[in-house]
């Protein structure tokens, strides 16, 4: 058996893991047509495995009085990284499309930590664009570049779409 010092090291690493691939996984989140039903589905399934495996090894926690604090902790970390893997897995399996939508408006943002210093050179940090499905408007961010800087309101565009396995499109910008 592996020391505790060592099993706690693990933890923290894989711990301090899950947070930069969700960070990471933010930009994607916030491309994602139908990102609601994907974040509460994971959470959902996360939820139910993690609670099916506790019944499953429950004379492991037994008694339950002492092992509370663990089983809590496992159950909610399972529902609050559930839309990571969630959002992994459907992107990993999906195919790349194209689909049109009409145009509305591209908008540069600033962003600034410690805010504009006087003098300073405004450049965008990030574009924001929207977008009219049907009579849904969809708000997308990208860093990048401009991409649609000539395009006026109502004009249709040709955006890559990834349709992942769970059939949640995202925008890949």
């Amino acid at each position: 058996m592996a020391s505790p010092r060592i099993l706690s090291l693990l933890a923290v690493l894989v711990f301090s893991l899950l947070i930069w691939l969700y960070v990471r996984e933010f930009a994607v989140l916030s491309n994602t047509l139908e990102v609601k039903g994907l974040v509460i589905g994971s959470m959902l399934v996360g939820g139910l495995i993690s609670a099916g495996l506790i019944w499953r090894w429950r004379n492991r926690f037994t008694p339950w009085e002492r092992h509370f604090p663990e089983v809590v902790l496992m159950l909610v970390f399972s529902v609050l990284f559930a839309p990571l893997f969630g959002s992994l897995l459907n992107r990993s399996l999906g195919e790349s499309t194209t689909q049109s939508f009409d145009f509305v408006a591209e908008t540069a943002y600033f962003a600034s930590g410690y805010g504009i210093l006087k003098g300073e050179k405004l450049t965008p940090t990030g574009w924001r664009l929207t977008v009219r499905e049907g009579k849904t408007e969809r708000r997308l961010k990208y860093k990048k570049q401009a991409y649609f800087p000539l395009t006026k309101p109502g004009d249709k565009i040709l955006l890559p779409i990834r349709r992942g396995v769970f059939g949640v499109r995202v925008v890949e910008l």
